[in-house]
C-alpha cells in the first residue's frame, strides 16, 4: 500500500518515521497534517512553515522506507 494522502494511520506514520534521520517537529506535523489528516501539501507546509519541496523530498523517502519493509514482510 502506497503512502497516500489522508489515508494513513497515526501509529504507521510514526513507525515509518523511526525507520528515518527524521526528527523535526514541523517536518513531522506537516507529515502528519498530509498523510494523516488529509491535507494539501501546500497547505501542510504553509501552515507549519516548510517549503514544500521539502516535505516532497521527505514524502519521497518515507515512501521508499516502506516500499522496503513491505519487501521484508515475506521474510517474517
Amino acid at each position: 500500500m502506497a503512502l497516500r494522502r489522508g489515508q494513513v494511520s497515526e501509529e504507521q506514520l510514526m513507525l515509518l518515521i523511526q525507520l528515518t534521520k527524521i526528527r523535526s517537529t514541523v517536518l513531522i506535523k506537516a507529515l502528519r497534517m498530509h498523510l494523516v489528516e488529509g491535507k494539501s501539501q501546500r497547505l501542510a507546509t504553509e501552515t507549519v512553515g516548510i517549503n514544500q519541496s521539502f516535505l516532497s523530498v521527505r514524502l519521497r523517502k518515507l515512501r521508499d522506507v516502506e516500499s522496503t519493509v513491505l519487501k521484508l514482510r515475506k521474510f517474517y
